[in-house]
């Protein structure tokens, strides 16, 4: 039952099912099933599921299936694939690459401008400078403060795709978004420590109007 139980759960919200989703299947069980309530536990559930300790027969088995998870992905990984976003890639020759100050220049000039047609312009001529900040482990966590723009103009996630894998491909890209990634991705970022601005970037993925009261300053 507790295996059932678990693979519902992880088909409903992927690898990282939320304490409360768990506390709400175990309180479930023992409401179906009442010889199976523990006498001596306050609520009667947390052999189940205990919210406060995170433990019980549910949390583990989650645990039991992700650590199985990772071990196939880990056998799967043994074979040579290419691609992937974590990937290096030999990007096409790209005109006007800025370099050395000029590369810092047009970095510093995009936290300060929000004319669109210099932004576009900007970060196609940083684009190779921003792909080496993406596979730096010490800088990818960072790339939204050092590249805000992303944050409030539309179009240039597509224009890197563009410039990454050509029109065709970064075409299907936008065309399955809402189909086959949005929610793949926002599946994703709940399972994430929430910042004021993971919560603003769900808000928005979501079309939900935003609790003033919570609104992140200005970037």
């Amino acid at each position: 039952m507790v295996n059932i139980i678990v693979a519902h759960m992880r088909e409903k919200e992927g690898r990282f099912v939320s304490k409360t989703t768990k506390e709400f299947h175990a309180l479930g069980i023992v409401s179906l099933f009442p010889s199976l309530k523990d006498p001596y536990s306050k609520k009667g559930y947390e052999h189940f599921y205990d919210i406060q300790s995170n433990k019980g027969f549910l949390e583990w088995r989650v645990k039991t299936v992700q650590r199985q998870s990772r071990t196939t992905s880990t056998s799967h990984n043994r074979v040579e694939l290419k691609g992937g976003p974590t990937s290096s890639r030999t990007l096409c020759s790209i005109d006007d690459q800025q370099t050395g100050d000029e590369c810092m220049e047009a970095m510093s000039l995009l936290h300060h401008t929000t004319d669109r047609d210099l932004v576009f312009q900007k970060m196609k001529e940083t684009f190779q400078y921003r792909q080496q900040m993406l596979h730096d482990p010490q800088q990818s966590a960072d790339i939204l403060q050092k590249c805000p723009r992303f944050l409030d103009m539309k179009g240039l996630i597509l224009q890197d795709f563009l410039l990454m894998f050509g029109a065709e491909t970064a075409s299907r890209f936008l065309g399955k978004w809402e189909t086959g990634f949005k929610d793949k991705v926002i599946q994703e970022a709940r399972a994430l420590r929430e910042t004021p601005l993971l919560k603003k970037l769900l808000t928005s993925a979501l079309n939900e109007k935003p609790d003033t009261a919570d609104e992140p300053g200005p970037l």
